[in-house]
C-alpha cells in the first residue's frame, strides 16, 4: 500500500522528467539492493521519494528548512538545492507518515553523501547518480563496476564524478561533505 501511495505522491509533486528519473532510480536501486544484500523494497521506496523536494525554488527550500529546524550548513545557504534531500525527508514524514530511519537517512544523504553511511544510503546515492537514464561521461563506468561486483570502487567513482561535475558547473559548489565522504571511502580502497 505504501508503495502505491509513494508512487502517486511522487508523480503528483514532480515534473514528468523528474518523476521518470525517480522511478528509474527506484528500479535500479531495487536491483542493486538485491545484488548487494540490502532490502530492495526499502531502496525502491527511498528511490521513489528521494527527489520530492528537488523542484522547489531555492527560497522555498531555505524557508522550509528553517521552519523545520534544519540547521543549515554554509554550503546549503550558498546553494540551497543541496537541501532538497533533507527537506524531502521532512515532507515524506509529515505527508506520508514514513518512519523507517534507514529510508529517511537514504533520502537525506542522496545529495552529498554522509560519513559512515549505510549500504542502503550508498545504494540510493549511486542509483540516483547512475540510473539508466543518466548518460553523462562516467555513468557507464560506474554501472560497469557495479555489474562486476566492484561496489566500493563504483561508489568511489560515483563520488569522484559528483565532485568533478560540481567543480565544472556554473552555479554549483563542491560540497565539503562530499569531499570528506570521498576521502573516507578512498581510505578504505587504499
Amino acid at each position: 500500500m505504501i508503495y502505491r501511495r509513494a508512487f502517486e505522491f511522487a508523480r503528483a509533486r514532480l515534473s514528468e522528467g523528474r518523476f521518470e528519473h525517480s522511478l528509474s532510480a527506484a528500479e535500479y536501486g531495487h536491483a542493486l539492493g538485491r545484488q548487494y544484500g540490502v532490502d530492495p523494497e526499502r531502496v525502491y521506496l527511498a528511490g521513489l521519494l528521494h527527489d520530492v523536494a528537488r523542484e522547489l525554488p531555492a527560497g522555498s527550500l531555505l524557508l522550509y528548512a528553517r521552519k523545520q529546524g534544519i540547521i543549515l550548513r554554509k554550503e546549503e545557504k550558498t546553494c540551497p538545492l543541496l537541501l532538497h534531500g533533507k527537506v524531502a525527508v521532512s515532507i515524506v514524514q509529515k505527508e506520508l507518515g514514513i518512519k523507517d530511519k534507514g529510508v529517511l537517512n537514504a533520502i537525506a544523504s542522496h545529495v552529498v553523501g554522509r560519513r559512515r553511511w549505510t549500504k542502503l544510503e550508498q545504494i540510493l546515492y549511486i542509483a540516483d547518480k547512475v540510473e539508466p537514464t543518466r548518460a553523462y561521461p562516467g555513468a557507464g563506468l560506474v554501472r560497469g563496476l557495479l555489474e562486476e561486483g566492484e561496489f566500493e570502487r563504483a561508489l568511489l567513482e560515483c563520488l569522484r564524478n559528483a565532485i568533478v561535475y560540481a567543480a565544472q558547473s556554473r552555479g554549483w559548489i563542491v560540497d565539503t561533505e562530499t569531499v570528506v565522504v570521498f576521502n573516507e571511502n578512498a581510505k578504505t580502497q587504499a
